[in-house]
């Protein structure tokens, strides 16, 4: 695989000014992990530890979900991680209609350019982005989803968000903690079903 059109989406990504959050951000958020994988995961937008050190999943949720990811047995440096919006909206609010549009060809090339076997969601927003659906994350995880997006078949597995997790931190049988790892597990064993040694 040819490093060289990713890097130049990665510049591209860095210098975009195609919608108004271009104006606000500190850094925009291209994404990080290894170009050779079968799983990316794929979150809403930055927040603000992602939005000041150009890092997605950095700040408080994000350091849940590599602590989840890790107890799976799949840690976050197997996995190329990125989000639908590549800035920060301001005060962390969801991305508008516009803004996901914009960044959605930087996703789309992120995507064809690693051509992963899974695709794993993190909440609604991108789940519901990459599905076309309107129905909401507790009704969509748990279960393994095909699509076609943007001209790609793709298996997705979508995860309750891990700012959601946060606020419901227990892990009594059935918590969504516990079926997050449940699903994160899941998510491993199709991994290397579709990809042998990964």
């Amino acid at each position: 695989m040819n490093d060289a059109p990713f890097n130049a989406l990665r510049n591209e990504v860095v210098a975009c000014e195609r919608c108004p959050l271009a104006e606000t951000r500190t850094h925009a958020v291209f994404g990080e992990g290894p170009e050779r994988t079968p799983v990316v995961l794929v979150g809403e937008a930055p927040g603000a530890k992602e939005d000041e050190s150009g890092r997605p999943f950095v700040g408080l949720s994000g350091r849940l979900l590599g602590e989840l990811l890790e107890e799976a047995g799949l840690p976050r440096e197997k996995l190329f991680i990125t989000n639908t919006v590549k800035c920060r909206p301001p005060e962390n609010r969801l991305p508008s209609k516009a803004e996901t549009a914009a960044c959605r060809p930087f996703l789309a090339a992120q995507l064809r350019h690693i051509r992963p076997r899974l695709v794993i969601t993190a909440g609604n927003a991108p789940t519901r982005a990459l599905l076309g659906t309107k129905e909401g994350i507790t009704t969509l995880r748990g279960r393994l989803h095909t699509c076609v997006w943007e001209g790609m078949e793709l298996s997705v597995l979508p995860l309750f968000h891990p700012s959601y997790l946060l606020r419901n931190r227990g892990r009594a049988e059935g918590s969504p903690i516990m079926l997050t790892l449940a699903d994160i597990r899941e998510a491993l064993r199709l991994a290397r079903e579709f990809t042998p040694g990964f």
